[in-house]
């Protein structure tokens, strides 16, 4: 061959790629060949008129998983018969991970008029010498603490990579599983170990997962691609790979013997109680605040039952909207939900609270148990102000007046029993006095301690999301009190679900009919949660109306 023909051979060539690399839609792949623990990269990349339509890329997840998608917009300067064009193109850069192995295929791609061509992928298993070889840079050790759990309860999923130095790579996202919720209780632990001595770094995460149906959850193996090295002009970087096992866990239903409407399986459950002040003085009309807080070990603060929705005779209770959290701990998420009530009096003499009982499942003995707060009795004295009957004595109607002379004649005991009645008159208005100024100490106390308590800004979102989950489920107790914890986020100024009836006509149908099946003695054998679910979803819909903002505005600054 000439030298004008490999000429004339090479432009044919660059023309032909530049056509290719340069085409309005076009897909290439890091390579065709790879492992079953090996993640494959696709860049489609789009110019011109596809630039602004992103391709359909859900025609991949029949041969794979697609891990992640990161579009990057560029330009470009072409020159042609002397004139500058400016060319936008966009580069999707896909992470995919095999479903199976075999012949697999990249499909076409389409964005607007335009399509991609078909690339063949060949997946092949990894063998045991290239694991091992791998196992050398990088490697999984995956982990669950349980192999079977019951619905919402917990299931500790722990991920460490092992990595030597100069290994670079994305660790993997939080599971993504279907009907699951997923919490991160350990976002990032880096330590270093000895495995097969020799030195590895280590990674770790750890997260809380509640599966919400019963069946089998499957834990997807992890998998990790990245580059072993530091790359230079005379080296290349190694790419390197790991996978993880896959684990199955059983999720087992409610069971059958569980006698209580909410359903709270955890490792342990406490409840306790407190007063502003130990033991508390009851007096009538003046409020006393009792503080209950529950916290379980293993069980998200979404699952905790809402305790206030208390009668207590001769008194009238506020309670008000519960403060939880959900805090991190060796055992995964400890819940925890702080409730503050207000007791007021209304008759002094016997006050009775009856007793607080929260009934749970032990997944650790898996049994039935109860929390209780044991029931108290308590003495109310009277209003501030209001004085005590004196006892009044009546001389008989026969006797006699003495006279002068023998009264004179007798020793002066009244004027000593008069002098240490007026003593003790004033001692006591004095301890009185005193008394008072401490009470109200007291209660300024504890209103700065009430003030310091940490609140939670609403998220109506989120407690519009409760509130469906519990209609969905049918669960007239979770779902009362999710209505109200949402209609206070949505609405701030309503103070109980009675005021949200009465203020919103179009639910108090569903109001009405969800508290005659709690309270109503002959209540319905069941309830729905559809209808009030479409009712709260239609108000969702409309716009809050400016007059509320008005007027909750002229409360907060007035003139």
């Amino acid at each position: 061959m000439t030298l004008q023909q490999t000429g004339k051979l090479l432009i044919l060539i660059l023309g032909l790629t530049s056509h290719n690399l340069w085409a309005d839609l076009v897909a290439t792949v890091d390579r065709t060949i790879i492992t079953n623990a090996d993640l494959i990269t696709l860049t489609v990349r789009a110019s011109d008129d596809t630039a602004d339509t992103q391709p359909d890329f859900s025609v991949l997840e029949r041969d794979f998983e697609v891990v992640s998608i990161s579009p990057k917009q560029n330009s470009r300067f072409t020159f042609e018969n002397g004139r500058s064009t400016n060319v936008v193109y966009v580069d999707y850069v896909i992470v995919l991970a095999p479903k199976r192995m075999g012949e697999l295929s990249i499909p076409e791609l389409t964005a607007g008029r335009e399509t991609t061509q078909p690339i063949p992928i060949r997946v092949q298993q990894q063998t045991n010498s290239q694991r091992q070889q791998m196992d050398q840079f990088v490697f999984f050790e995956t982990s669950v603490d349980t192999n079977e759990t019951y619905v919402q309860g917990q299931i500790i999923y722990s991920v460490k990579l092992f990595y030597t130095e100069a290994i670079g790579g994305d660790f993997p996202q939080p599971p993504v599983l279907p009907d699951t919720v997923v919490e991160t209780i350990e976002n990032e632990r880096r330590y270093e170990s000895i495995v097969n001595g020799k030195r590895y770094y280590v990674l770790e995460k750890r997260y809380a997962l509640f599966p919400q149906r019963s069946g089998q959850i499957v834990i997807p193996r992890e998998r990790f691609s990245g580059t072993r090295g530091r790359g230079g002009f005379f080296s290349q970087k190694q790419v390197v790979s790991a996978i993880s096992d896959a684990h199955t866990v059983t999720v087992k239903r409610i069971p059958e013997t569980f006698n209580s409407e909410n359903w709270i399986p955890a490792k342990a459950l406490n409840i306790s109680e407190s007063w502003t002040e130990a033991p508390p003085i009851f007096r009538v009309g003046e409020p006393v605040n009792r503080t209950i807080m529950i916290s379980a070990v293993g069980l998200s603060n979404t699952v905790l039952p809402v305790i206030g929705d208390l009668v207590i005779p001769k008194a009238k209770v506020y309670a008000d909207p519960p403060v939880t959290e959900n805090r991190v701990g060796p055992d995964g998420l400890t819940a925890l939900q702080v409730t503050t009530i207000g007791i007021v009096p209304t008759e002094e003499g016997r006050l009775d609270l009856p007793e607080i009982r929260v009934l749970w499942w032990n997944t650790e003995t898996e049994s039935e148990e109860v929390a209780v707060i044991p029931g108290a009795t308590f003495n109310v004295l009277p209003a501030t102000g209001v004085p005590a009957d004196a006892p009044t004595v009546t001389a008989p109607v026969n006797e006699s007046p003495q006279t002068g002379i023998a009264r004179q004649a007798e020793p002066p005991y009244w004027q000593w029993l008069a002098i240490v009645l007026g003593a003790l008159w004033l001692f006591t208005l004095w301890q009185w006095l005193v008394l008072r100024q401490q009470v109200r100490k007291l209660e300024s106390g504890s209103n700065s301690r009430l003030d310091a308590v940490p609140t939670i800004e609403p998220d109506e979102s989120q407690e519009y999301k409760n509130l469906k989950q519990a209609c969905q489920r049918n669960r007239a107790s979770d779902a009362h009190r999710q209505l109200f914890l949402w209609s206070k986020a949505r609405f701030p100024h309503i103070d109980s679900v009675a005021s949200l009836s009465r203020e919103i006509p179009d639910l108090a149908i569903e109001i009405s009919t969800l508290e005659e099946h709690l309270y109503a003695p002959n209540g319905e054998a069941s309830w729905r949660g559809e209808a009030l679910l479409k009712a709260v979803e239609t108000l969702r819909k409309q716009k809050i109306a400016k007059p509320a903002k008005l007027a909750l505005a002229s409360e907060l600054n007035p003139a």
